[in-house]
């Protein structure tokens, strides 16, 4: 299967063995050579003594020598910054079989076997195949969603209520995080927390943080699920008791003689004695929802498979169980022509296949929400954005900034433009909100840094002894593996290979322009969200079922519920659904004592 920009590399496994040998003999061998290891020839035929089992890796060659030019004879061996970055940090041979089990053929294995599957689309992969298709993003999602049902799927899912949910819960915590520094900072409580914050809705970021970098940024992180994650555990919970709730209405309608007219053969079939009563419908579990997401790079599969993204006491369920990129999905439309679209034929390409379907009805049977509603019932536009500006990543530093500036400074920004001033290069970028009087003091700090080496530079300057990293990189500091974020994510429908600077830079920009002013799209703030309040209730009588749980299997009393009637306010960034929400980040670096671990690979160099 194809991968992202990262590069795998076979037989490591940060895991299980960090200290591996150099694989560059290897690497030789597979092209046909014959290399040299602890001065044994190794020629291609040791290839064999690798199990067939496992899984064959295409490796790539990371040591790109070329000619010295001191020395006609001499050859210069480089490796690349995205390769070095990538080496014991991205994607291992473990990983790797991980990826394979995220198929698109084991997705439609699956779809075909499960009680309930589900398909939630994310925004950015949503204007991926808008842009593809040449369509409007709400007609692309129609299309897509009648494809997906005649595939197996029984729902499928926009994401912006759990976009939603991700975005007020960030802002909360670093409002929270902000006041708690500045309270350590006058002396006025013994805590001190960690600041800058640095998101970790980036799987690619998050991954790479805790493998290579000091175990010191860790605490940065934000301690909050990413929206997939928050998605999937909805949907597995929420959207499950919706579901059930949907089955036993539909058994109790199919029963009762009061609704014989939507069931025209009731009276005969009752005079003739035909009818034969009915179970009720078992109601479904966790485990036996199959939950799919659509993503817009390939680091999303790694981070469903992490031991935190699992719901509680759900016979270890997995929230996300296969994540498809946008380009994989675009294969599996391709596969559906001839088969599940018999409309055309066989190799037909994917946007002629979408064209030859019909659009599903927006009535909340197929095309719906987290609530199993109706995308047209209470919203201005089916589809919803939560900000106007910068939604490529999430929009957490366009919501995060200006809510953060009207709740700690008073000062309203919701009609403005932020003006981001480029930093060291264009995928570096930080805003400034400065105090009105004449001392023009930075009130709030933000940046944005995409890419692996405005990465090192962020990681660089939090590490480095003595200096101020609130100085130096802000307040917050939106962190983002892939240049120009997740637009421009190696799952996404790739661009023409001719493409370059200031075309890719265009590229990004239509496809940011579909996410928020395609039609069918209107943006609608976080907090406004027809959705949120119901969420947030769940939520948190979720997170309180747990907690009484545990209480009584410790023979305590019983919790009173008090999210019946508590405003909005109240519940965002409330302790239930912090730790609902909550997501655990652990350096591979030190031990469980928080002892260094060193590895003989890394004493090599």
């Amino acid at each position: 299967m194809a991968f992202s920009g990262g590069v795998i590399l076979g037989d490591l496994d940060d895991f299980l063995s960090p200290a591996q040998d150099c694989v560059l003999p290897l690497l030789q061998a597979a092209d046909g050579g014959t290399a040299k290891v602890d001065g044994a020839d190794v020629a291609k035929v040791a290839l064999s003594r690798v199990p067939v089992e496992q899984p064959l890796v295409q490796r790539p060659n990371l040591i790109k020598p070329k000619k010295s030019s001191a020395d006609p004879k001499a050859e210069i061996g480089q490796v690349s910054l995205s390769d070095c970055l990538a080496c014991s940090g991205c994607v291992t041979s473990a990983e790797t079989v991980l990826l394979q089990q995220q198929s698109g053929e084991e997705f439609l294995k699956r779809a075909s076997e499960a009680q309930l599957t589900i398909v939630s689309i994310s925004a950015e992969a949503r204007a991926s195949l808008a842009l593809h298709c040449d369509a409007s993003p709400l007609l692309t999602l129609r299309r897509v969603a009648e494809v997906l049902r005649r595939i197996g799927v029984a729902y499928v899912l926009e994401s912006s209520a759990a976009e939603a949910i991700a975005l007020l819960e960030g802002k909360a915590e670093f409002v929270r995080r902000y006041r708690e520094a500045n309270r350590a900072a006058d002396g006025r409580t013994d805590g001190q927390a960690a600041m800058p914050l640095l998101t970790s809705h980036c799987p690619g970021w998050t991954c790479y943080a805790e493998k290579v970098v000091d175990p010191v940024v860790l605490p940065h992180l934000g301690a909050l699920k990413s929206p997939q994650q928050v998605q999937g555990r909805l949907a597995k919970s929420c959207l499950l008791d919706a579901h059930n709730r949907r089955r036993l209405h539909h058994w109790w309608r199919l029963q009762s003689p009061l609704f014989a007219a939507e069931r025209s053969c009731w009276l005969p079939a009752a005079g003739r004695g035909d009818i034969k009563a009915v179970g009720l419908p078992g109601l479904l579990k966790p485990s036996q929802v199959y939950h799919v997401s659509v993503q817009p790079c390939f680091d999303r599969k790694i981070e469903s498979a992490r031991p935190h993204s699992l719901l509680p006491g759900a016979d270890d369920a997995k929230e996300v169980d296969t994540v498809l990129t946008a380009a994989e999905l675009l294969d599996i439309v391709r596969g559906a022509a001839g088969g599940a679209v018999p409309e055309v034929s066989a190799g037909t390409a994917p946007a002629d296949v979408l064209e030859a379907v019909s659009p599903v009805a927006l009535n909340g049977e197929i095309l719906t929400d987290l609530l199993l509603g109706d995308l047209c019932a209470g919203r201005t536009q089916p589809l919803l954005c939560a900000v106007g500006q910068n939604a490529g990543n999430g929009g957490f530093i366009e919501h995060i900034f200006k809510e953060a500036a009207t709740e700690l400074f008073g000062v309203q920004l919701n009609s403005q433009s932020l003006e981001f001033r480029t930093v060291l290069n264009q995928d570096m970028k930080e805003v400034q909100l400065l105090d009105s009087g004449s001392t023009q003091r930075v009130l709030l700090k933000f940046t944005a840094a995409h890419g692996f080496r405005n990465i090192q530079n962020i990681v660089r300057r939090i590490t480095k002894p003595s200096t101020d990293p609130n100085r130096d990189c802000g307040h917050f500091v939106e962190i983002m593996a892939c240049p120009g974020g997740c637009l421009n994510g190696g799952g996404q429908v790739s661009v023409p290979k001719a493409a370059r600077g200031q075309q890719r830079r265009t590229h990004l920009q239509e496809l940011e322009d579909i996410l928020i002013k395609g039609d069918g799209t209107a943006v609608v703030p976080p907090s406004e969200h027809p959705l949120i309040l119901p969420l947030y209730e769940y939520m948190v009588t979720a997170a309180q079922e747990i907690t009484q749980h545990e209480i009584l299997r410790r023979g305590g009393l019983v919790l009173p519920d008090s999210s019946a009637s508590a405003k909005l306010e109240d519940l965002i960034g409330c302790t239930g659904v912090r730790q609902w929400l909550a997501a655990d980040w652990k350096s591979l670096k030190v031990d469980s004592e928080g002892n260094a671990v060193v590895g003989t690979s890394a004493l090599k160099w």
